[in-house]
């Protein structure tokens, strides 16, 4: 496929893509909703809470500046969005982080500067990052297992960054923008000398997208854990005010 192609290729491929979503995430919510109540938690406060979260997602993802590290090219940029989908995945089960993984998607794509590449790379980043801790902790809701959850997820993230770096995002950033490789390389090694060679990639990936990665991830894993308990606590007071006033006010009915 040539540049024209590609370009052209991306430009509805978006579109598609957002239907796709669109259908994801009322499908989700549907599966989401049957569940909890199941486990008897409120439909109302189920949606509320997640459409609550997916407007903080968005925030931190879409107008929040995103910023760089100082050791990284323009186009490794840290957001913050994931807090919010940790938060909502710990209180209501990896369900509600997928929905609201999507929604932040799916308000960013129409406003997409890289025809979706780096929207649908930060989907997949945020997943790999935040599931496996928050199916664990729903598993086994121990304070051993958030350690651990989140030690792995982590380390797992980091990991998954570098390969579709090296394997994807940086070659389709190339061929969709018709800039050939060694123009990265020149603004990798400018930034860090090492960064250079046959092996570049990987040196790219080894030194500026893993300590990146890693040192976002802290970031994030760090106002999680400062923040989930006293909000979890928060959010069941104002869930138990909301039902004791409901439950008099169908008495007085009576």
């Amino acid at each position: 496929m040539n540049i024209d192609g590609l370009k052209s290729f991306m430009g509805w491929f978006k579109w598609v893509l957002m239907g796709l979503m669109i259908a994801l995430v009322i499908g989700l919510f549907i599966i989401s909703i049957f569940n909890y109540k199941k486990k008897k938690v409120s439909p109302t406060k189920f949606i509320a809470v997640t459409g609550i979260f997916s407007a903080i997602a968005t925030i931190l993802y879409v107008w929040v500046p995103d910023f760089g590290l100082g050791f990284t090219p323009p186009w490794l940029k840290v957001h913050l969005d994931e807090i919010a989908i940790f938060l909502v995945g710990y209180m209501y089960g990896p369900l509600s982080g997928v929905v609201v993984t999507l929604v932040k998607t799916l308000i960013k794509l129409p406003m997409t500067t890289t025809a979706g590449v780096g929207e649908i790379g930060d989907f997949f980043f945020s997943l790999v990052f935040v599931l496996p801790a928050v199916i664990l902790y729903d598993k086994r809701r121990k304070l051993s297992s958030v350690f651990i959850g989140l030690g792995g997820s982590m380390v797992l993230h980091t990991i998954f960054a570098m390969i579709m770096n090296v394997y994807v995002m940086i070659p389709f950033y190339s061929a969709l923008y018709n800039m050939p490789l060694e123009t990265l390389e020149g603004m990798c090694s400018s930034i860090i000398p090492a960064v250079s060679g046959e092996n570049w990639i990987w040196m790219y990936a080894l030194i500026m997208v893993g300590p990146m990665n890693l040192i976002k991830d802290t970031i994030v894993i760090v106002v999680v854990l400062l923040l989930y308990k006293r909000l979890h606590i928060l959010i069941e007071r104002i869930g138990t005010q909301n039902t004791a006033k409901l439950e008099t006010v169908e008495n007085k009915e009576e």
